[in-house]
């Protein structure tokens, strides 16, 4: 079964649904405490790089150019594990935002400043006014079954689009993982090779591929919902996803292409950007996953109609000798 390893949405509720309720009907600006969890890749624990002594607070300028203060924390290692900011929003959604772009700036500096790398692992939101509280929670996988791997007739294209996948799956970069899934689903889109060979060879044995359809319980799971203006059916062709995902993959390909002038890059910081492509990035991912999956068993079904015709001329050939 497929999961995303990274979403940004939505957010839990934690505790009572009333104060919750509360803090939805109300309009007013407010305090909000946003607290984000942190970390570095390679550690087993959610925490980062960076030394701590307990806690302590840091003055923090934003993209935008606002200037607050957040609270430092350290985790039971001695090492920098949260980071904790007052924001005054009228809704949960803008003082997410304001926070995000804050802790955004700030961890991109450090990462600049030292060579290490820091990411947001999740956050905490409290309405301080009415008590209301949400969570979303860093994702930690159950266990599956390891797949068979059988002999299938793999073509050189084949291990271009497997090693694609495998850097899309284990990045932890929204960026990597759309450019990588991309490249899967951009090969499928144009039926260009290894695809075009196995529709040909699958043709000839009077196989037929399957289209690929998402359901919508699939973009729910993906966190993609928020790429679609309109209403999601029960069953989406695979070419309406493709087509809701490609402005952010336009986007993310002029961002990374090395004859552009850098432009203004702050967007990049808010966190409606980093959720679209999040979003986005899921989404094709769970496609290429789709693509690939089909593709497999194509060249399985390739593999047993081979043996089949082997076995047939061997027995034809043990008759006549005989």
């Amino acid at each position: 079964m497929w999961v995303p390893y990274e979403a940004l949405g939505p957010l839990r509720i934690e505790g009572d649904r009333d104060a919750v309720e509360a803090s939805q009907r109300d309009d007013s600006s407010r305090t909000f405490l946003v607290s984000f969890f942190l970390e570095s890749p390679g550690g087993r624990e959610i925490e980062t790089d960076f030394a701590l002594s307990g806690e302590e607070n840091a003055g923090l300028v934003d993209a935008g150019g606002v200037a607050r203060t957040a609270r430092l924390a350290a985790g039971p290692t001695g090492r920098l594990s949260e980071l904790l900011v007052s924001v005054e929003a009228r809704r949960l959604e803008d003082a997410l935002a304001q926070a995000w772009q804050l802790v955004a700036t700030a961890t991109a500096r450090w990462s600049a400043a030292s060579g290490r790398a820091v990411t947001i692992a999740g956050w905490r939101i409290a309405d301080l006014r009415h008590g209301a509280r949400w969570r979303l929670a860093p994702f930690r996988p159950s266990t599956v079954p390891l797949p068979p791997t059988p002999d299938l007739p793999l073509q050189p294209g084949h291990f271009v689009l497997l090693r694609a996948y495998q850097e899309a799956r284990r990045s932890r970069s929204v960026f990597s993982r759309l450019l990588f899934a991309q490249r899967i689903v951009s090969a499928f889109e144009r039926g260009i090779e290894p695809f075009a060979t196995t529709d040909r060879l699958a043709a000839s044995a009077g196989l037929v591929r399957a289209e690929p359809v998402l359901r919508r319980l699939d973009l729910v799971v993906a966190d993609a919902l928020v790429l679609f203006a309109e209403p999601v059916p029960s069953e989406l062709p695979w070419k309406e996803a493709l087509a809701a995902l490609t402005p952010a993959m336009r986007r993310v390909r002029d961002f990374v292409d090395p004859d552009r002038p850098p432009g203004d890059g702050t967007g990049w910081f808010q966190y409606r950007t980093e959720r679209e492509v999040c979003a986005a990035a899921n989404l094709a991912d769970l496609l290429a996953h789709r693509i690939l999956s089909e593709e497999i068993r194509l060249l399985g079904e390739l593999a047993r109609c081979s043996k089949g015709v082997a076995a047939r001329e061997e027995a034809r050939s043990v008759g006549a000798r005989a």
